[in-house]
């Protein structure tokens, strides 16, 4: 009877340990479907993408489509990626001089697939404002401290003298015009710096363009391009440098505003790069950034 009692007593001890761990299993999942949201909202929380890294994404992959794509779908491409990297140069301090490089050679690309495609490229494509400028007509204002637009306005200054030069002496890609649109955004730039503090100078060495006004050797590459490419990339470089040291001029406008004032600024210097390249500058990474690594 005795044992009858026991066997009995462990039959039942089992089952007690059989229904709690039924039970626990049953719960398990309960208790995961409850923590997994907040789990994963913590872990979103953690890792949400900046306006900065969105442009960024959306920039490279249109630079990918404009190598691999067909043709006409790389043209589009490339139209789509220089809009999308002065977004970047805008939003991403960090990505300027990357964002308006990329923007020129994006440009410079589908020039060159337009052609093959018999069709002309223009920089408004696929945005209703121009992606490149030359000066800085109808400007009042940009969000730049007085220093960097002094900077800014003796580089075009600079380069609208040696074009000078160069235009008289017919040399490759040298134009009167681009000479006057250089002085004129140097004027412009230093209306905006309220012409105090002037950097711009009467006269410049140019002994170096008198003796080569055809082609020279660029002193940041080493390379061998037309006087007039180089003179444009040396704008270029020297405004990216001014622009990389800048501060922000007070400003009551929202961010939206000043990210459209900024690009008419990057446009600026993107129309210069791009120029370059019309004239003869390589358009490689080799070339352009290894010159912005010396700024």
């Amino acid at each position: 009877m005795q044992t009858r009692i026991t066997s009995l007593r462990h039959a039942r001890t089992a089952i007690r340990i059989l229904a709690a761990c039924v039970v626990a299993a049953m719960m398990l999942p309960t208790i995961g479907a409850c923590t997994s949201p907040r789990i994963a909202g913590r872990a979103e929380s953690e890792h949400q993408v900046s306006e900065c890294e969105i442009a960024y994404r959306s920039a490279t992959a249109g630079d990918e489509r404009a190598r691999t794509a067909p043709l006409l779908e790389r043209y589009l491409a490339a139209s789509s990626s220089a809009q999308a990297w002065q977004t970047v140069a805008a939003i991403c301090p960090q990505r300027l001089s990357e964002g308006i490089i990329r923007s020129a050679q994006a440009q410079w690309n589908a020039q060159n697939i337009a052609a093959s495609l018999s069709t002309t490229y223009t920089a408004s494509t696929t945005d209703g404002n121009a992606l490149r400028r030359q000066r800085l007509d109808g400007v009042t204002s940009l969000p730049l401290d007085n220093t960097t637009l002094r900077h800014l306005a003796l580089a075009e200054d600079r380069a609208g003298s040696a074009m000078q030069l160069l235009a008289a002496k017919n040399a490759p890609g040298a134009t009167l015009t681009l000479s006057d649109n250089h002085h004129a955004a140097g004027s412009q730039l230093m209306t905006l710096a309220g012409n105090n503090g002037d950097l711009r100078q009467k006269e410049y060495d140019v002994s170096a363009l008198i003796a080569n006004p055809s082609t020279a050797t660029d002193h940041n590459t080493g390379l061998t391009a037309a006087s007039a490419a180089i003179v444009e990339m040396d704008c270029t470089l020297e405004e990216l440098a001014a622009l990389s040291a800048a501060g922000q001029a007070p400003t009551t406008g929202d961010a939206a505003t000043r990210t459209q004032q900024m690009l008419t600024v990057i446009r600026l210097v993107t129309g210069h790069c791009y120029q370059a390249f019309a004239n003869g500058y390589p358009s490689g990474d080799f070339a352009v950034f290894a010159s912005t690594s010396k700024q």
